[in-house]
């Protein structure tokens, strides 16, 4: 008996020790930090966005799975709240679109083992060092398409993660007056894309309804990426806003 109530706490030690472990690794994952940081997942806010992070798959520039476990698209609260106006605004203009999300917040880990992966060859030049962070680093960034109800992307005239002519918009203003950068202004240089014959029309028209519903939520295509968006902000003013996610 008493070798039997031995082993039986023994066991009973085990089992609680283990789960102490599947803990501490559940508390250090990437969602868990990710709320530590007070980031939110955008699909708990409004569920009919869909997400496919890119660099949770081997989709993407590096040819790698970046992310392992995460798989959440996770912004800051205010930047959060602009995603979800701009879904709004979709699918009142079309009940059958809806946004598809490929990146959202970025750890700064991933980010320094992205421009690691991309050092000495001619992709350094698009990805940050990490040194003090980009704006996916601190949740206020998403890369972003237009897809079916059934995730079927639209035809934006090239895929995520294209690095030719056909993904920017680079004639257009880069600054932080937002009246030199108003839809019209992009749907000028998206016609320039199609008179070169480097886009469709319907590919165009498609950038375009993207830029205006993530327009009337205040956020603005960045010049070189047709899919990233963000808020008219100094990167000094984000720096001292928002919280770098440091993990």
């Amino acid at each position: 008996m008493f070798v039997a109530m031995r082993l039986i706490t023994f066991i009973i030690t085990l089992l609680i020790a283990q789960c102490v472990v599947a803990q501490e690794v559940y508390d250090n994952s990437f969602d868990a930090l990710m709320r530590e940081y007070s980031m939110v997942d955008i699909q708990k806010i409004e569920p009919s966005i869909l997400v496919e992070l890119k660099y949770s798959t081997t989709d993407n520039f590096v040819g790698e799975d970046m992310y392992g476990e995460l798989d959440c698209a996770y912004f800051a609260t205010e930047f959060a709240d602009r995603v979800v106006a701009a879904q709004r605004e979709l699918q009142r203009r079309n009940p059958g679109l809806t946004l598809l999300i490929y990146d959202a917040a970025r750890p700064i880990s991933i980010q320094r083992s992205m421009r690691r992966a991309v050092e000495g060859t001619e992709l350094e030049a698009f990805v940050a060092d990490g040194s003090r962070g980009g704006r996916h680093n601190y949740g206020v960034a998403i890369d972003v398409t237009i897809a079916t109800l059934d995730g079927d992307p639209l035809d934006m005239g090239c895929g995520f993660d294209d690095f030719t002519i056909a993904a920017s918009v680079k004639e257009t203003p880069d600054n932080s007056d937002s009246t030199t950068r108003t839809p019209n202004v992009y749907k000028t240089y998206l016609q320039k894309l199609v008179n070169k014959g480097i886009i469709s029309a319907q590919a165009a028209d498609n950038r375009l309804l993207l830029i205006e519903v993530m327009h009337s939520a205040g956020l603005y295509p960045y010049r070189r990426e047709w899919w990233h968006f963000e808020e008219i902000m100094p990167m000094s003013d984000v720096r001292n806003k928002y919280r770098l996610l440091d993990f």
